[in-house]
C-alpha cells in the first residue's frame, strides 16, 4: 500500500485500487454497519459459533467440525450462509458449504474482531473508546450514516470538506466548525 496526501494505491496482485482516506473510511463504516445489523439479530448458538470460529487456532474448522449432521438446506447451511453474507466466514477452498470445506475467517472479520472485540461487535455501546494519540485540531460533525443509496454522495461530501479544510489555529476552533458545518447537505436529493 502506498500512501499520498491525496489517495491510497492499495496493491492486490494483478489488479490495485486507489481511493482517499475518506473512501476507506466510507467502506469500514459501511461494512462495519452491516456486519452489525446482524450481529446483533444473530441467535445466542449462532453467536457461540461466531465466538468459536474466531477464537479457534490452528488449521481452520471443518463444516463437519462445526456442524457433524450438516445437510445442505438445512439449518446449519443457512447459519453459515447468513454469516458468509455479513462477512464473518466464507467456504475456504471450493467456494460451497459442504462437510468437509475449512470455513475460512474473513480478513474484515479479523480486522474488527482484533480491534473491537466481541462486546464491541455485538454491543456497539459496550465498544471502548479508542485512545487519541493527538488532540484533533478540529471538532468534526458526526457524519450521517453511509448506506449503499448515499455511498458516493457522502464520499465527495467527506472530500469537498476536507480539502476545504485548511491547518486549524487553536483560537478559531469555534470557526473552523462552523465552516465544517457550513458543508453538510441538507434535504433529500
Amino acid at each position: 500500500m502506498t500512501t499520498s496526501r491525496l489517495a491510497i494505491t492499495i496493491d492486490l496482485g494483478k489488479d490495485s485500487i486507489s481511493c482517499t482516506a475518506g473512501d476507506l473510511e466510507a467502506t469500514f463504516a459501511w461494512l462495519l454497519a452491516e456486519m452489525r445489523s446482524v450481529a446483533k439479530v444473530l441467535r445466542p448458538d449462532e453467536r457461540e459459533l461466531v465466538r468459536k470460529i474466531m477464537t479457534h487456532t490452528g488449521p481452520p474448522l471443518t463444516v463437519n467440525d462445526l456442524f457433524p449432521a450438516f445437510t445442505r438446506e438445512g439449518e446449519a447451511h443457512k447459519t453459515l450462509r447468513r454469516l458468509r453474507a455479513t462477512q464473518f466466514v466464507y467456504p475456504q477452498r471450493t467456494g460451497r458449504w459442504q462437510p468437509a470445506e475449512p470455513v475460512a475467517v474473513t480478513p474484515f472479520a479479523r480486522v474488527v474482531w482484533g480491534q473491537l472485540g466481541e462486546p464491541g461487535l455485538f454491543d456497539p455501546a459496550a465498544a471502548p473508546a479508542p485512545t487519541p494519540t493527538a488532540p484533533p485540531l478540529t471538532q468534526t460533525p458526526q457524519p450521517k450514516p453511509v448506506t449503499w443509496d448515499n455511498l458516493l454522495e457522502c464520499v465527495l461530501e467527506r472530500q469537498a470538506a476536507r480539502a476545504a479544510d485548511a491547518p486549524a489555529k487553536p483560537d478559531d476552533a469555534d470557526a473552523t466548525q462552523a465552516a465544517g458545518e457550513g458543508t453538510q447537505r441538507t434535504g433529500n436529493r
